[in-house]
């Protein structure tokens, strides 16, 4: 990334004053990124007018750790004539910001609002940052974001080590000579895992860990990759459901810090984690390992372009399409029901029951599938249309976001408890006393995409034409409705296919 600092940023970066934290921490994130810091010459210019003799002198003499900004374009009439040029500090301004309509630089770090304010009339606004704008950018993209869930601990190896002889581990042992080693090697490494503990006694691991191409030696790929270097859960329907929760952390992961592949290696008798990861989208490919034994490597490649188009398939989970094809509709859940099934919102409040085997077994909030019920009605749902979930009364907000994997309507108890064991909220009980009424059940099956960065609040919502019925039923989002919410940034760009 190229970037171009005007003279007000030279001044405070090189003033004798404290340098604020803000300044401090962009200028060391742009130079430890190894993006290009530079000044325009003129600038030159505008620091001998400077009044503090001492202080222009001090600057100039430190202008040599930056770098002049080389073959600047010269500039135009025609862009004098379109922004407007009275006078010497115009033409400063004008000859920097000429530099970023051509394209020479990426973006313009300024704390000039007028500077601002021209580049907004020409349609450059959004490339003319202040210091706490671009260090808002630069840390987005280079700082390794890590999804939380309750019931997980994100931590260090260094944190664990401890329990190394413990039992938990013996599979890994017996599988892997040297796995001692290697854990130990990660430690020193500082290597981060998910860890998950019932009654203090580690019950769940994934130990992952990121790898430039150089090093993982992937066939045929040529980009960076996570690796789920281990990933230990029961060989269990429960263990399946777990495994669920450890994939969706590591989607995630790879999302936010723009990782395009992940992969594991796993041996062919472990049926479910295969069958559980091929669901997914992971490819399957055999290879012999160091120790001379079968072993599979399965990745998924989380490249948008090399989805199928139109498919809101689960191998392509968790991207999705939403084009006018895709009906949109808000589904209305109560905020007993929606702390259990999404227990990583940000509208469920933490209980000390988290950590608690009582929260492991509601594992319909740690799974990916999910199932919904209610006595609401649209005949218009579809398999693949996307599903934006309401969180009612208290909460009177949209966050989770998931796709209509299937939808029944029926009265058959039993049929109910079969589609939806361990993926409802609702207990056999509840389920006997929904059928007992006129109305059939709605049953909903959906996978849960992401979580809205910024919930959709009451004063959105009540401006769509949508919201007529105040979302107390299943409601068909109108298309103009769900274009101003995405025009207003409320949904994740990475995770559509457009």
């Amino acid at each position: 990334m190229q970037l171009l600092i005007d003279t007000n940023i030279l001044i405070h970066l090189e003033d004798d004053k404290v340098i604020s934290q803000e300044f401090a921490r962009f200028y060391n994130l742009s130079n430890s990124n190894n993006y290009g810091i530079y000044y325009h010459p003129y600038c030159v210019r505008d620091l001998k007018k400077d009044k503090d003799i001492s202080r222009q002198q001090i600057t100039l003499s430190k202008l040599q750790k930056y770098t002049p900004m080389p073959n600047p374009a010269l500039l135009t009439d025609e862009f004098k004539s379109l922004v407007g040029q009275k006078n010497e500090n115009d033409e400063i301004d004008n000859v920097q910001l000429f530099q970023l309509k051509k394209g020479y630089v990426d973006f313009f770090v300024t704390e000039d609002k007028g500077i601002k304010a021209k580049a907004v009339k020409i349609n450059l606004g959004h490339k003319v940052l202040t210091v706490h704008d671009i260090l808002s950018l630069i840390t987005e993209k280079h700082t390794l974001v890590i999804p939380q869930h309750p019931l997980l601990v994100n931590c260090s190896i260094r944190d664990i080590e401890n329990e190394l002889d413990d039992v938990f581990f013996d599979s890994l042992r017996d599988s892997y000579p040297g796995f001692n080693d290697w854990f130990l090697k990660c430690s020193r490494e500082n290597r981060k895992c998910y860890v998950l503990k019932v009654d203090e006694k580690i019950a769940a691991l994934l130990i992952y860990h990121k790898e430039d191409y150089t090093a993982h030696l992937l066939p045929n790929i040529t980009a960076d990759a996570l690796k789920m270097c281990t990933l230990k859960v029961a060989e269990t329907a429960f263990g399946y459901r777990l495994g669920e929760l450890f994939l969706n952390k590591m989607f995630e992961l790879c999302i936010q810090n723009s990782t395009t592949f992940l992969y594991l290696t796993v041996f062919p008798h472990h049926i479910h984690l295969i069958n559980l990861l091929s669901k997914y989208g992971f490819v399957r490919y055999e290879f012999i390992n160091k120790y001379n034994h079968e072993e599979l490597r399965m990745i998924k490649n989380l490249t948008k372009p090399s989805l199928v188009s139109g498919s809101q398939s689960i191998t392509c989970h968790p991207f999705y399409f939403d084009d006018e094809s895709i009906g949109k509709f808000v589904i209305p859940i109560n905020p007993k029901f929606y702390s259990t099934l999404f227990k990583d919102g940000s509208f469920r409040a933490r209980t000390l029951f988290d950590a608690s085997e009582t929260s492991l077994n509601e594992i319909e909030g740690n799974t990916i599938s999910k199932a919904y019920l209610c006595k609401s009605k649209s005949l218009s749902m579809k398999t693949g249309d996307v599903l934006l979930f309401y969180g009612s009364k208290s909460i009177g907000s949209i966050e989770p976001i998931g796709i209509l994997d299937e939808i029944i309507y029926t009265k058959d108890a039993d049929q109910i408890k079969d589609l939806v064991k361990g993926k409802t909220v609702y207990s056999d009980s509840n389920i006997e006393e929904m059928v007992n009424g006129k109305k059939e059940v709605t049953v909903m099956l959906f996978r849960l995409l992401y979580y809205l960065k910024k919930p959709i609040k009451q004063k959105e919502i009540k401006t769509l034409e949508s919201y007529s019925n105040k979302f107390q039923i299943i409601t068909l989002l109108k298309e103009t409705d769900y274009k101003k919410l995405k025009q207003n940034k409320y949904f994740d760009e990475r995770y559509i296919i457009n």
